[in-house]
C-alpha cells in the first residue's frame, strides 16, 4: 500500500480524524522535548510555559493549521492528496546543559520516544480488546462469522492513533535539520562538518518537500511512503497484530 497516497479514502474523513488525533500526539511530543530539556538543566522551555499538555501552548497557527489545510487542498487538486505540518519548536539553550552534545541528542530523542510510548499504549489497549472484546474491535462478515472485514469506530481511532504516532516518530527521526534526528546526528559530528550540517537547518523544509514531491512527480516514486513502509508499517503491525491494510480499508468505509 502507498502509505501517503489516500486517493482511495474519503479525504475529508481521513484529514479530520487525522487532525483530531495528531493534536494530542504533537502536544505530548513537544511536552517531552520541554520536560527533558528542563530535566537536563535548561529552564528555557519551562520559563516559556512549554512544559504543558495544553495544545494551545504548542500549536503553530501556520504549521499546525494553515499549511496542512492548504497543502491538502493543493495536492488533492493535483491528484495526489498529502499533507503534513508541525508544532512550535521547543526552545532550548545548550549553554545550560552539562554535556551539550549528549544532552542535545537526549532532548531531540525525547519527542519521538514519547510518540513510541503513545503508540505502545494504544497497541496494548488494542491487544487487550482483541482477546477480551473482539466484537468491539472488529467487524465480521455476516456469511462467515469468523471472517474479519474491518475495524469498528473505536478500533479505527485506537489503531489510527497508534499509526499516527509511529509516523510522527519516524518522520521526526529523519536526519534532516531541524528534525529531531539531526540532533542525534550532530552528537557524532565535529568541527567544520558539524557547522556545515547545522547550516542545513535553514533549508530543511525545502529538502523534505523535495524528497516528498520531486521523486513522485518525476518518477512516480513515493520515497517517503517507501520509508514509512519499512519503518512505521512493520512496527505498527508488530505492536498491534493488525495488518496496516485493514486500518486503511476501515478508514475508507
Amino acid at each position: 500500500m502507498d502509505f501517503l497516497n489516500i486517493e482511495t479514502l474519503s479525504v475529508s474523513i481521513f484529514f479530520l480524524l487525522g487532525f483530531l488525533l495528531v493534536i494530542p500526539a504533537l502536544t505530548l511530543h513537544e511536552w517531552a522535548h520541554a520536560w527533558m530539556a528542563n530535566k537536563l538543566g535548561d529552564p528555557t522551555a519551562r520559563m516559556m510555559g512549554r512544559i504543558s499538555i495544553n495544545p494551545i501552548r504548542h500549536i503553530d497557527p501556520i504549521g499546525t493549521v494553515l499549511v496542512p489545510i492548504g497543502l491538502l487542498a493543493v495536492t488533492t487538486m493535483a491528484g495526489m492528496p498529502f499533507t503534513f505540518g508541525w508544532a512550535k519548536p521547543v526552545p532550548f539553550n545548550p549553554r545550560y546543559l552539562k554535556n551539550p552534545k549528549r544532552d542535545t541528542a537526549l532532548v531531540g530523542i525525547a519527542g519521538p520516544a514519547m510518540n513510541v510510548i503513545l503508540a505502545a499504549v494504544s497497541a496494548f489497549i488494542l491487544l487487550v480488546m482483541r482477546f477480551a472484546a473482539p466484537n468491539a474491535l472488529f467487524t465480521f462478515s455476516a456469511e462467515q462469522a469468523n471472517l474479519i472485514t474491518g475495524l469498528t469506530p473505536i478500533g479505527v481511532v485506537l489503531a489510527f492513533f497508534c499509526y499516527i504516532n509511529l509516523i510522527l516518530c519516524f518522520f521526526n527521526l529523519l536526519p534532516i535539520p531541524p528534525f529531531d534526528g539531526s540532533r542525534i546526528v550532530q552528537k557524532f559530528l565535529k568541527g567544520d562538518l558539524r557547522h556545515w550540517y547545522g547550516q542545513l537547518e535553514q533549508y530543511g523544509m525545502f529538502i523534505i518537500l523535495g524528497l516528498i514531491f520531486i521523486p513522485r512527480m518525476l518518477f512516480g516514486v513515493n520515497l517517503i511512503g517507501m520509508y514509512f513502509a519499512v519503518t512505521a508499517q512493520p512496527v505498527f503491525e508488530f505492536l498491534t497484530q493488525i495488518p496496516a491494510g485493514l486500518l486503511f480499508v476501515s478508514l475508507a468505509l
